[in-house]
């Protein structure tokens, strides 16, 4: 994973007239590692976000008595 200050000593800010900061430069490779890194985050998260999404219908299908016979279960996966 990059390193903030590799980021920070890459990037150049463009100012208005009265000297605030309004966009920021910064080279093209380093813009596509950022931009790949976040796409991979973010499908972690969406992963995780499924898993406990799934987690939790199973739990409350177990509540109400949807169950599968474990033998069921094991036939599905192969």
């Amino acid at each position: 994973m990059m390193i903030f200050k590799e980021i920070k000593d890459n990037i150049r800010y463009v100012t208005n007239e009265k000297g605030e900061k309004t966009d920021v430069l910064i080279p093209l490779e380093l813009w596509r590692t950022i931009v790949l890194q976040l796409s991979e985050s973010e499908e972690i998260e969406d992963s995780r976000e499924e898993i406990l999404n799934d987690l939790k219908q199973s739990l409350l299908d177990g509540k109400i008595g949807k169950t599968f016979p474990l033998e069921e279960l094991w036939q599905e996966t192969d």
